[in-house]
């Protein structure tokens, strides 16, 4: 069977193309991943070095666990849970779990080319994002940076699909209200 060109193939084909030793193929899902990844890592720190670092340590786990592989269902979802959980307890080592993303400095979420047209949609975007609670924020920002599912963000966040399609329901319903143009 012939394999499939690399840009049309799941996640979990190029890891078992990786696992086979094809360094193109760990490229490829490196390439497909890494801003998303960035971009989520950046949402809980607020700062670039530390998000960056982060998501290179995910990466060299990833590259000496790729063995351990095998039995993931969803690749996606595998490395924002994993970056989260990395994330989470470097937090719960400073004793800052329950309040990591509220004592952080305003940051830019979103900027003006990944989702929207101009720096000024950005900005208003990203100050009504953090206005969001921090489950509802999360969500938005899966979807944002990981192009997720819900179902695969419900797998990174370990809660139900529905208890996503709410957060996301309410952040967005927020979010439309907020950016509303005034008249």
């Amino acid at each position: 069977m012939v394999e499939l060109e690399t840009e049309q193939q799941t996640d979990d084909a190029l890891v078992a193309r990786f696992r086979r030793g094809d360094r193109d193929a760990f490229a490829k899902l490196y390439q497909r991943h890494r801003h998303g990844l960035y971009g989520y890592a950046l949402s809980f720190y607020g700062q670039e070095a530390p998000a960056a670092d982060a998501v290179q340590a995910l990466w060299l786990d990833f590259l000496a666990d790729v063995d351990s592989l095998a039995g993931v269902a969803n690749v996606r979802a595998y490395l924002y849970r994993s970056l989260r959980n990395r994330v989470l307890d470097e937090f719960r080592s400073r004793k800052r779990e329950a309040n990591a993303l509220a004592q952080n400095p305003p940051v830019t979420l979103v900027r003006p080319r990944d989702t929207v047209t101009s720096r000024e949609d950005a900005e208003k975007l990203n100050e009504a994002l953090m206005r969001l609670p921090e489950e509802q924020r999360e969500v938005v920002l899966l979807r944002i940076y990981g192009e997720m599912k819900f179902a695969d963000i419900a797998d990174v966040l370990q809660a139900s699909t529905k208890t996503v399609e709410s957060r996301h329901r309410l952040a967005l319903e927020k979010l439309r209200e907020w950016l509303q143009p005034n008249p």
